[in-house]
């Protein structure tokens, strides 16, 4: 697989939770690491309250010892305060429950003024005809009211060809529009404002150059609406749990445990509950045709660590995608421990030093060839399994002698 999801230092967080194990997959290990490092005990009592088919109160009582509003994110104590709200049989102490109010309270007047900044963008920008396909937050707000959240910004999705103009309406009522990256405009209020209200994306960037592929079966799956006085495009449930997906696979990378990440994990959950005779064959094309199939993978995976009341039970014993995540974590394997040791031998060999010491060509040759060698099967996964068994065979033996 020529595009990777995973960073290097990540091999070395597999070696460490015993990836050589031949009782644990390479994957597996990876998202045992992902759950201990990412996610803090307190934020893990909390998924598993909130999954929970019957929540106890001493589970609860559990996590308030250790849940401290004080220090914890106000959008990460937001969904506390939303388990607490749909189990009014189960009761937070009297120094909880006022202060998961006053977030409450805080939060409205916060979210009225970005709603507020996005109907009025969304109507000029209406009025060219232009109807953007609105995702994330924004959306999910509306979708499932009833839960509280915190809006950053609101993010919609525009043609390619309708983009720069929609940041230039923008900008015609006042407001500052700056160019993020090659895909999206991050739109202000004023100049020296920290935060965004609106981003403007031509795609859904997911790193593998492949984004536009789908574009035009995301469009043709989306129903006309109006939200917020705005007319939109909204996504199927089933493309939009894709994008949480592949999100949820680039937060795990990044080691985030932000909690977009945790309300993500909420939203599928939301999602999948809420769409009678869910299709898992248009997410399946959507990997193909993006080459995500990893990252829909390891965030499958994620959420089956978490919960087994989140993702179906048909898709838990089939996971998608195995193959390809099995073999590409070879491929990084071997590029980390065989590959790129190798290249960097080679390279500190000077042609220079050779010269004045004729001694070291031979090494010089016998690295060239194996450096070769290993190159040209670098991306052959079952080439690569040989080198595989070796390390476990290594990895075994040191185990005995310990």
């Amino acid at each position: 697989m020529s595009q990777t999801v995973l960073w290097n230092k990540e091999i070395d967080q597999i070696k460490e939770s015993g990836y050589l194990n031949k009782n644990i997959s390479v994957t597996d290990a990876l998202i045992e690491n992902f759950y201990n490092e990412i996610l803090a005990n307190e934020e893990k009592l909390l998924l598993k309250l909130i999954f929970s088919n019957n929540p106890s109160q001493e589970e609860l009582d559990n996590l308030l010892k250790v849940w401290d509003i004080e220090v914890k994110q106000g959008s990460k104590s937001l969904l506390l305060a939303h388990f607490l709200k749909t189990h009014p049989e189960l009761n937070a102490t009297k120094y909880e429950e006022p202060r998961l109010k006053g977030l409450l309270l805080n939060l409205r007047f916060k979210n009225l003024q970005i709603i507020s900044h996005f109907t009025k963008i969304g109507k000029e920008i209406n009025k060219q005809e232009i109807v953007p396909i609105i995702f994330n937050d924004g959306l999910m707000k509306y979708l499932n009211p009833d839960a509280p959240r915190e809006l950053a910004d609101m993010d919609i999705l525009v043609p390619e060809k309708k983009w720069v103009e929609s940041a230039k309406i923008a900008k015609k009522l006042g407001y500052i529009f700056k160019k993020l990256n090659n895909f999206s405009f991050d739109i202000l209020e004023k100049k020296d404002a920290l935060y965004g209200i609106l981003n403007i994306h031509k795609f859904i960037n997911f790193e593998t150059k492949k984004e536009n592929i789908w574009l035009k079966d995301l469009y043709k799956r989306t129903t006309k609406n109006e939200i917020y006085g705005v007319k939109v495009n909204i996504p199927c449930y089933e493309d939009l749990i894709f994008i949480l997906l592949t999100s949820i696979s680039q937060n795990l990378r990044n080691n985030k445990a932000q909690s977009d990440l945790l309300y993500q994990i909420y939203d599928c959950k939301y999602l999948l509950d809420n769409k009678p005779n869910f299709n898992w064959n248009i997410i399946i094309e959507n990997a193909k045709k993006t080459k995500t199939e990893v990252q829909i993978n390891f965030a499958i995976k994620f959420l089956n660590k978490i919960s087994e009341n989140i993702v179906p039970e048909e898709i838990r014993n089939n996971i998608l995608f195995e193959k390809e995540t099995n073999d590409y974590s070879k491929v990084v394997m071997f590029k980390r421990f065989y590959y790129i040791d190798l290249q960097k031998q080679c390279r500190e060999m000077k042609i220079k030093d050779i010269i004045k010491k004729p001694k070291l060509w031979w090494k010089y040759i016998t690295l060239k060839i194996k450096y070769k060698t290993l190159k040209s099967i670098q991306n052959h996964p079952r080439l690569i399994d040989l080198f595989i068994k070796d390390l476990v065979k290594v990895y075994n033996f040191e185990e005995e002698d310990k």
